[in-house]
């Protein structure tokens, strides 16, 4: 697999599977999660961490706050801009890399959601957190959200089918590498009526709670808070997902 698989994974063809997935209702919700967490203060810029087509940014900037998202994908952040326009929200969108973020002490909040986190090596997995702590003002908060490792130890699922909104089936084949903690999903995309299959594949460091507060801490980022996902459930082995809320010190 290519060191850079998200340059080829997020696509036109990530967004025919995945976008079907997030409804309005599903945002609105995540958006909550997200407002109620950061608690942003009344003016305060707040950085989406690779913001995708800008789903939770858009949502947001129109409840009051002033959004920059970033992402590294030109066509995602297109997509972001013309629904922004269309939806009459007010958002800098910037195109970067998460390893190299070009902010000092800008934001009074960042958040990183639907494991946008761990597709590199450990080394720059810990320059995008380098880089977090340094976007962030002192006292800012950062919330993160991602797949839980020890769900996926615990409850294998192998192999998986969905059936599309499209009519298409979507098959998944999930290992875990457990000496590297890595997470490898295979994904084919097949269209009944016998169009051409699609295979994606993608590959995620995953961290457990434990490792990822540590290297949180290393960067001066200490979590205030755990929970197992956006109803602010305890976080257990039995959450599917992983969010700590983080403080940036002085």
């Amino acid at each position: 697999m290519q060191h850079e698989w998200p340059v080829a994974f997020f696509d036109d063809d990530y967004l025919r599977i995945y976008r079907p997935t997030f409804t309005p209702e599903r945002t609105a919700a995540e958006v909550d999660f997200i407002e109620q967490a950061l608690e942003v203060p009344r003016g305060g810029a707040v950085l989406d961490l690779a913001c995708g087509y800008g789903r939770h940014a858009i949502a947001l900037a129109l409840r009051g706050h002033r959004m920059t998202g970033l992402d590294f994908n030109a066509h995602y952040l297109d997509i972001a801009a013309e629904e922004g326009r269309a939806a009459g929200a007010q958002i800098e969108w910037r195109q970067g890399d998460m390893r190299a973020l070009p902010f000092d002490r800008e934001f009074a909040s960042v958040y990183s959601f639907f494991t946008s986190f761990g597709y590199y090596d450990d080394d720059e997995n810990e320059q995008v957190l380098a880089g977090i702590a340094r976007a962030l003002q002192p006292g800012g908060r950062f919330l993160i959200e991602m797949l839980n490792r020890d769900w996926l130890l615990t409850h294998p699922q192998q192999l998986v089918w969905t059936q599309q909104e499209d009519g298409s089936f979507l098959m998944e084949e999930t290992i875990i590498e457990l000496a590297a903690s890595r997470v490898i999903t295979r994904q084919t995309l097949i269209d009944p009526t016998g169009g051409p299959k699609v295979n994606k594949e993608y590959a995620l460091r995953a961290y457990t709670c434990a490792e990822l507060t540590s290297l949180l801490r290393r960067q001066g980022l200490h979590v205030i808070a755990t929970w197992g996902g956006i109803q602010r459930e305890p976080y257990s082995t039995e959450s599917r997902r992983l969010a700590l809320l983080c403080e940036r010190k002085a």
